[in-house]
């Protein structure tokens, strides 16, 4: 965004959201997901704070940065963009995985505060892997959280190699596998369908 000053109105700082250039080149679905990611993140990291409702601004701003992202990456205007992408009273990509068709909306779950904090390392950056995730096979899939993007509450992949010395270590994820010394990796399925599509990084 930019900020802006209104010396009008004793210099009131004025926020303008503005599209992201470095992102034109990322289909539809990275684009929602880098937004979403970062909403979300945010969110987490401040959640146990008692005025955590303001992020309702900052998810605005960066809501309208999205629509200006994809109008300038497919030279329309946002209201053309809005119109496109609406799925009910929401703004989503929709996608093809191997079971069928589904879809992913804009961050829609809104900003209460919680006296739980959230378990995770919410101020890294959204694709970077953490070593946060259960030993167990069973107990990963159980978790329902992808181990690459952080998405929760997903259907996973079991991403699988035959042995860690095949990894060149050239991909994060592969740097990720080499130094947890574990031949899986429970992904959700969009991130499964990038890694072999040869995108994850």
């Amino acid at each position: 965004m930019k900020i802006k000053y209104d010396a009008k109105n004793g210099n009131r700082e004025v926020w303008k959201s503005v599209h992201r250039t470095y992102l034109f080149h990322n289909d539809d679905l990275e684009i929602l997901r880098e937004y979403n990611a970062e909403i979300r993140g945010l969110y987490n990291y401040y959640r146990i704070a008692d005025n955590v409702s303001v992020l309702g601004n900052f998810a605005y701003i960066m809501e309208y940065s999205m629509y200006k992202t994809f109008a300038a990456k497919y030279r329309t205007h946002v209201g053309a963009i809005k119109d496109k992408y609406r799925i009910g009273k929401n703004f989503g990509v929709r996608y093809e995985t191997k079971s069928g068709s589904k879809v992913m909306l804009f961050y829609n779950q809104g900003f209460r505060h919680s006296d739980e904090p959230a378990i995770g390392n919410f101020d890294a950056e959204p694709k970077v892997y953490a070593n946060a995730s259960p030993n167990s096979l069973i107990a990963r899939l159980k978790a329902k959280r992808c181990e690459w993007c952080g998405a929760e509450d997903v259907d996973l992949d079991i991403h699988h190699v035959r042995k860690l010395k095949d990894l060149k270590g050239r991909k994060k994820w592969e740097i990720a596998m080499i130094a947890r010394k574990r031949k899986t990796m429970a992904l959700c399925e969009f991130c499964h369908a990038q890694l072999h599509a040869g995108k994850l990084d």
